[in-house]
């Protein structure tokens, strides 16, 4: 997979991809990420990336002319590109959406800054996304944990790939994942579970699926409605 990423602050990228899960992927030659200056897209002395808005009001919105171009060039590389735009009108990032965007072979992700996007620059992409509904100071942090999110569930990334098939939101009938408790067996009088130390995997199953439910009923009762739907 190859990643570009469009940003007005590529410094804040220096370190994101440098270490853990996502250096190896880089190694490994898995995942190939980039991180491009708007800026070098500009055709005026002072770099311009942003105006005032028509109409008036306060703050300054991203040039369309400055991004088309920026788009353009990147997709011109790799014909299936999918282009992103990172704004918190977009669609809630999830896991689902973070397995559907492994699959592609290309990612663009345009991050957002100032007052906004002009509205023309919605028609030059594929898809946009949120984090979540606050408001940042640009989109470098949400192309952050979506790179993140979205690499490790690439073929090869992760050491056990079982393990991805158990975690919290592996799919979308699945909800929060199951204790999880390792050595020393007691401290400070808490225990680990019994059925943990029997040996039975069967009975151990059991207990994760339950104990799995019973998690996400207390902590996130909202994914039971949602499961329910799908199933």
């Amino acid at each position: 997979m190859k990643i570009d990423i469009i940003t007005i602050f590529p410094e804040l990228f220096k370190s994101a991809f440098e270490s853990s899960i996502i250096a190896r992927a880089k190694k490994k030659k898995l995942v190939q990420i980039k991180i491009h200056n708007l800026r070098q897209w500009t055709k005026d002395k002072h770099h311009t990336v942003d105006d005032k808005p028509f109409g008036g009001g306060p703050g300054m919105v991203m040039k369309v002319d400055i991004i088309d171009r920026a788009i353009s060039d990147l997709r011109s590389k790799i014909l299936d590109s999918r282009i992103i735009l990172l704004t918190p009108q977009g669609k809630t990032f999830n896991q689902s959406l973070a397995q559907k965007l492994a699959k592609q072979k290309h990612l663009i992700l345009t991050c957002g800054h100032y007052e906004g996007f002009d509205e023309r620059i919605r028609s030059l992409v594929n898809e946009e996304i949120s984090i979540g509904d606050y408001v940042l100071t640009g989109g470098e942090m949400p192309a952050m944990v979506i790179v993140d999110s979205v690499v490790r569930l690439i073929p090869g990334v992760v050491g056990k790939e079982a393990s991805l098939k158990e975690e919290s939101f592996a799919s979308a009938a699945a909800g929060l994942e199951y204790p999880q408790y390792t050595r020393p067996e007691v401290y400070k009088n808490m225990k680990v579970p019994k059925i943990l130390l029997s040996g039975n995997h069967a009975e151990i199953k059991n207990w994760r699926e339950k104990e799995a439910l019973k998690k996400t009923k207390k902590r996130r009762p909202d994914l039971i409605t949602t499961i329910s739907k799908i199933l």
